[in-house]
């Protein structure tokens, strides 16, 4: 078992405002539902190849406090996400947003994430927006790393993207 470090719980004012805030915007030519059954059903970004493992360990149905495990870089990195916004409108939008509470990856502060999706005449709008704020001895770091970071969370939109082609 992994060495899980305790991360602060963020919002969504450190979403808009983290040190460091990656967003991506794009078009699926999907309808909302079935991007919205894809992200929030049993088997979340299943389709990622970034993402070895992902599931909820909350009983349905899902809100604010649920809880999800996932397992990326290919094994390397257990992180446990705590939901703090859950909406859904079906056919129109839906959105939810988490706190990463723990990570095997140390050195980080504070880890979030928001997914929103807007239906559009041809599909699903979808942005992602990711938010970090490392600990004081790895923000020199962070930096250089920022590359890398970026293109991580890139290619998390590039396989939904094709998925939902």
């Amino acid at each position: 078992m992994k060495t899980l470090f305790s991360l602060e719980e963020v919002d969504m004012d450190f979403l808009a405002a983290a040190p460091y805030r990656y967003e991506f915007i794009t078009e699926l030519p999907a309808q909302i539902d079935d991007v919205w059954a894809g992200l929030a059903g049993d088997a979340p970004l299943s389709w990622c190849k970034l993402v070895k493992d992902a599931r909820y360990t909350t009983e349905r149905p899902f809100g604010p406090g649920t809880i999800r495990q996932l397992t990326v870089m290919p094994g390397l990195v257990t992180v446990e996400e705590k939901f703090f916004l859950w909406d859904e409108t079906p056919g129109e939008r839906y959105e939810h947003a988490f706190s990463v509470v723990k990570s095997s990856a140390p050195g980080l502060k504070r880890f979030g994430e928001a997914t929103l999706l807007e239906a559009t005449e041809s599909g699903t709008r979808l942005t992602w927006t990711f938010g970090i704020e490392p600990q004081l001895p790895l923000r020199p770091a962070l930096p250089l790393a920022n590359p890398a970071l970026r293109q991580g969370f890139k290619s998390l939109v590039t396989d939904t993207e094709k998925y939902y082609a």
